[in-house]
């Protein structure tokens, strides 16, 4: 016969509330949740410039480097005149930062599965895996109470997002640390200006 303390014990955890991961809501809905939060899928940011500060291996006592770049993701990524996804040949290389923009979440060929939530500076994140669209699988974490952006887990690396800015309607982050395979930091990044476009710059060159 069970003790009186390990029946209360085992009553509390039956009515504790279950983990987000855990509760029925579906994917496809707190995506929804998440772009409606952000001005809806019509402010979502698709033709983007910005520039910024950049500061390779963590190391902060040295001079940034700055750029300015254009993108239309995922396929399209200029700095200057240059395109970086042609020229390096990896439709990758700018996946993540369609990803910040949230529209991979309101794409219908894109895949959504609820993971388990994370704690990331000290506040609960809510976790989408997102596929199909995306490969490798990415795996997106939100703020709880903000619904914004705060983590990227992709390729093996983490990408840890604060400071979200207004822009044109909508919001995103505008600081990036970046940490590599080993843990040790990579990247770090600051946008220090973000401008919504409506169509590429008839100057730049065609991919």
């Amino acid at each position: 016969m069970k003790s009186p303390p390990i029946i209360a014990a085992l009553a509390f955890i039956a009515f504790l509330p279950p983990s987000f991961a855990e509760q029925s809501l579906d994917a496809k809905a707190y995506a929804q949740q998440i772009v409606s939060s952000h001005g809806g899928a019509e402010k979502l940011l698709r033709i983007v410039k910005f520039s910024e500060t950049y500061y390779m291996g963590g190391d902060l006592t040295k001079k940034g480097t700055d750029r300015t770049s254009i993108i239309q993701a995922p396929t399209l990524w200029y700095v200057g005149k240059t395109e970086r996804v042609s020229k390096s040949g990896k439709g990758s290389v700018c996946q993540d930062i369609w990803m910040w923009t949230l529209v991979p979440l309101t794409d219908p060929n894109t895949k959504l599965e609820i993971v388990p939530d994370i704690t990331t500076d000290g506040k609960l994140a809510h976790g989408l895996k997102v596929s199909g669209t995306i490969e490798p699988s990415i795996t997106a974490f939100f703020d709880a109470s903000t619904q914004d952006l705060v983590r990227i887990d992709w390729r093996g690396q983490i990408f840890t997002f604060s400071n979200p800015v207004e822009v044109d309607g909508t919001r995103v982050p505008s600081k990036c640390v970046l940490e590599g395979k080993d843990g040790k930091e990579r990247i770090r990044t600051e946008l220090r200006s973000i401008e919504r476009l409506h169509e590429l710059p008839a100057d730049l060159p065609k991919p």
